[in-house]
């Protein structure tokens, strides 16, 4: 038989009082004479009154995150991902996030947007997605809020950063091609234009040199400006190699065109492997074999560092990481005829 449930009218209706006494006593509110509060605890005590816990007050922040333009307009959609997913996630806890998309212009001349501006003062913190310049990191560091950093770092800056481990991928999709019995592979890419690429750059290299493959000049093309836009303006090597390994979806496209123009088929005659897994790895033909990177476990880890340092800003800055697997396609041939002694596709590389 289900209890009967001990409401305040009860113990009020068994004193002959009033409903806001009792809450008044149970409370322990001004109001109610010392002889009666004792009165009305005792009885409550006795008829197994549970007393209702009040709700928490929810801190509610208002939080920004700024994006350099050339990384969330004028490329793909990884960083829109992770915008979206952050903006959700916020809208959930009722926090508000707002976008600031920082122009090339105000970069170089360590100018903040004027939306930036004009909401500073209201901010409890700020997220930056996408690698900035060293100045401006330090100018957006002078500011007395939290900062998190979204798919970048900076070595001599200490800061919380929200990263893949894209010197663990490089060597690891590198690694993947020898296996498929590529001994001859390229690079595309610019190792100093962002960290991320960089650290692929280096866990390439160290693939190579581990396996004894020879790293050809010729072999590492760069379609891209220091302003991250795309150009078909670059050479195809005399000699391919025949397995690419390229920084992002996008660069992977671009070569992808430049060869198919050239009468150079892929796979059959070059393997394209890369990084992100962008929707256009997807709509690519041949579909690309890419390494996956959690857009949303971005979002997600970048939000709880940020509301952990809210609670703790004293605490020492922490590098964070995001998982990764490869997702194969059909753009890498294997010329192995024994099977790749390779980890499982769905391996992940992440927190360690």
């Amino acid at each position: 038989m289900t209890k009967e449930k001990v409401t305040l009218d009860k113990i009020a209706s068994k004193l002959g009082i009033t409903k806001v006494t009792v809450s008044k006593a149970l409370k322990n509110q001004p109001g109610v004479s010392e002889a009666l509060k004792k009165q009305i605890i005792e009885l409550s005590n006795q008829m197994g009154y549970v007393t209702r816990k009040e709700k928490p007050i929810q801190t509610v922040y208002k939080l920004g995150l700024i994006v350099p333009k050339r990384f969330f307009l004028e490329i793909d959609d990884f960083y829109t991902k992770i915008f979206y997913y952050l903006n959700r996630e916020c809208a959930l806890l009722h926090y508000t996030l707002n976008l600031y998309i920082l122009e090339p212009k105000e970069e170089d001349a360590l100018n903040y947007p004027l939306s930036f501006t004009q909401d500073q003062s209201e901010l409890s913190g700020l997220f930056i997605a996408g690698e900035i310049k060293s100045d401006y990191l330090k100018l957006l560091l002078n500011l007395p809020i939290p900062i998190v950093a979204i798919d970048f770092y900076k070595n001599n800056l200490r800061l919380d950063y929200i990263v893949s481990d894209n010197y663990r991928m490089g060597y690891f999709i590198t690694n993947y091609l020898v296996e498929k019995g590529h001994h001859t592979i390229g690079f595309v890419g610019n190792p100093n234009y962002t960290s991320s690429v960089m650290d692929r750059y280096c866990g390439y290299f160290r693939a190579l040199t581990q396996h004894g493959l020879e790293i050809r000049k010729e072999w590492h093309i760069v379609n891209n400006d220091e302003s991250g836009k795309y150009h078909f303006d670059f050479s195809l090597p005399d000699q391919l190699p025949s397995a690419f390994v390229c920084y992002c979806d996008m660069a992977a496209h671009i070569l992808l065109s430049k060869l198919q123009i050239n009468g150079v088929r892929v796979p059959e005659d070059v393997s394209l492997i890369s990084f992100d897994n962008t929707e256009i790895s997807q709509t690519m033909v041949p579909a690309l074999t890419t390494m996956h990177i959690d857009r949303f476990e971005f979002a997600e880890k970048a939000l709880k560092r940020m509301q952990w340092r809210l609670q703790h800003p004293d605490e020492e800055a922490q590098f964070v990481y995001v998982n990764s697997k490869l997702i194969e396609r059909d753009s890498v041939k294997s010329l192995s005829d024994s099977p790749p002694l390779i980890p499982d596709p769905d391996y992940a590389i992440g927190e360690r």
